[in-house]
């Protein structure tokens, strides 16, 4: 199994279609994770992760490094995928 590990920062725009290429791994079962780390986004990515049914995590410490760290920490299975929401 795969975590997807999606670093954020105001990614609203591009959500939409990094979920929608994501549905065919999560559809066959390749994917059983997604992780947003936020990192302090005032549009409406927090929500429309929510919506998705994203994991989501908001660091203390903002910065790509830190998001991604932190969501390498969080992550479930052994198989992690960085993946840029642009």
């Amino acid at each position: 199994m795969l975590s997807i590990i999606i670093p954020t920062l105001n990614s609203a725009k591009e959500l939409p279609a990094t979920f929608a290429s994501l549905m065919p791994a999560l559809l066959e079962g390749a994917i059983n994770e997604v992780i947003i780390v936020d990192g302090g986004s005032t549009d409406d990515t927090v929500k429309m992760a929510d919506e998705a049914g994203a994991k989501i995590l908001t660091p203390e410490t903002k910065g790509r490094g830190p998001q991604l760290c932190a969501g390498a920490i969080a992550a479930k299975n052994q198989w992690m995928l960085f993946l840029h929401s642009d």
